[in-house]
């Protein structure tokens, strides 16, 4: 049992840190970290950034997506926060569709530093670092379902099957919902309330 619980952990630890195969870059890559951006020693060097969308904008030949930058996890996702270390521009040669890649999705690019472009966020005057022939990976969104369940008790101690390992149990959740008296339950405490009236 112990075995089965030790695999299962190992997969799916595997799977958590799992890299989409856009955002792979070569061994030994010195992917320019996006504090150091605005630096003009990086231009024409590998980076790979990512964000939430702020702005979509389809050109003639290319998409520019504008990113709010958060630090990525270890699978390359966006942790977003309450913090960002500043914005940037990232240039896809192609169309992204807006109705798809829409404000506020999370995406991960990697490409290649360009130079800074002047633009503003509403009327402040920004420098946005720039990300070329980008290669874009938009993450699905996350849902959470909460679920309130109430066990049904068990005694594994008691089975000495469960211990030999020849026999399991299904322990099947029980779903408790409340439910009001029906009419008919009504009636029937009334007409026992006026009888025992008359008597």
């Amino acid at each position: 049992m112990t075995k089965y619980w030790l695999i299962s952990c190992v997969l799916l630890c595997t799977a958590c840190v799992s890299v989409p195969k856009k955002l792979e870059l070569p061994e030994n890559t010195n992917a320019v970290n996006f504090l150091n951006a605005k630096s003009a020693d990086v231009i024409g060097q590998k980076a790979r950034w990512g964000g939430v969308i702020a702005a979509v904008k389809n050109n003639a030949d290319n998409t520019m997506l504008e990113i709010v930058s958060f630090p990525l996890t270890a699978n390359l996702r966006p942790k977003k926060g309450d913090e960002t270390a500043g914005r940037f521009r990232l240039y896809f040669n192609g169309l992204l569709d807006p109705v798809i890649y829409k404000e506020g999705r999370s995406i991960t690019a990697v490409g290649t530093v360009s130079s800074l472009e002047d633009g503003t966020i509403g009327e402040h005057k920004y420098s946005f670092p720039v990300l070329k022939d980008s290669s874009v990976h938009l993450w699905k969104k996350i849902q959470r379902v909460d679920v309130s369940l109430i066990q049904q008790p068990y005694h594994y101690y008691n089975d000495p099957y469960f211990w030999s390992g020849s026999h399991t149990r299904n322990n099947r959740p029980i779903i408790i919902r409340s439910s009001s008296p029906t009419s008919s339950n009504k009636q029937s405490t009334k007409s026992n309330e006026q009888s025992s009236r008359k008597r």
